[in-house]
C-alpha cells in the first residue's frame, strides 16, 4: 500500500471513490450523492491541485494499486479561526478496512498538519454510531468535544455526530 498526495491527476479516482463511500456508507457523510454542482468535478481538480501544507489542505490517498482510502484536513482560512483544522472526508472501502489504513492515513495527515505553522487544532465530526472511528480518533489523542444530536436526517432517520477535537500542543503517543 502507498500513501500519498492527491493531485489533479487523481480526480476520476478521487470522485470514484467519493461516490462509493456517499453510496455504501451514506450516514457517514454530511452530503449526498446529487448535492453536487455541475461544476463540483473541476472545483476538486483545483483543489486537488492547490493542495499543499503550505495551501492548508491537505489531502491524502492509499493505494493498492487503486485508491481505496482518502482523508483531508484542511485549515480554516478566517482570522480568527486560522489556529484550527477540519480533518474531513476519510473513507475507506469496506473490502479494506481493519488493516490498518485509516491508522496509516491519519498518521501521515496529521504528521503533515503539524507542519502548519501557528496550527493549534484539528476538530471533526463523527456519526456516533462508527464506534470503529470514534476508538481510531480516540486512539490518536480526538477528545469529544459535544454531541450534536439529530446532527443528520436521512428520510425520517436522525444521525447523532461527536464534535471532536485534537490540540497539537499536547503530544500524542498512542495509536
Amino acid at each position: 500500500m502507498i500513501i500519498r498526495e492527491l493531485d489533479a491527476q487523481d480526480i476520476e479516482g478521487f470522485l470514484a471513490l467519493e461516490e462509493q463511500g456517499l453510496a455504501s456508507d451514506s450516514d457517514a457523510f454530511v452530503a449526498s450523492i446529487g448535492d453536487d454542482l455541475p461544476s463540483y468535478p473541476e472545483v476538486v481538480r483545483e483543489r486537488l491541485a492547490k493542495a499543499s501544507i503550505e495551501s492548508g489542505d491537505i489531502v491524502l490517498g492509499a493505494f493498492s494499486p487503486d485508491l481505496i482510502g482518502i482523508i483531508a484536513i484542511t485549515r480554516d482560512k478566517r482570522a480568527k479561526r486560522y489556529h484550527k483544522a477540519d480533518l474531513h472526508g476519510m473513507y475507506v472501502v469496506p473490502g479494506h478496512r481493519g488493516k490498518g489504513i485509516g491508522k496509516a492515513l491519519l498518521i501521515q495527515s496529521l504528521d503533515m498538519a503539524r507542519q502548519m505553522e501557528g496550527l493549534e487544532e484539528i476538530q471533526l465530526i463523527v456519526a456516533t454510531q462508527n464506534h470503529a472511528a470514534v476508538a481510531l480518533y480516540e486512539r490518536f489523542g480526538f477528545r469529544r468535544a459535544w454531541t450534536e444530536y439529530h446532527a443528520l436526517k436521512v428520510e425520517e432517520h436522525y444521525i447523532d455526530a461527536h464534535h471532536m477535537i485534537l490540540p497539537l500542543a499536547e503530544p500524542c503517543h498512542l495509536y
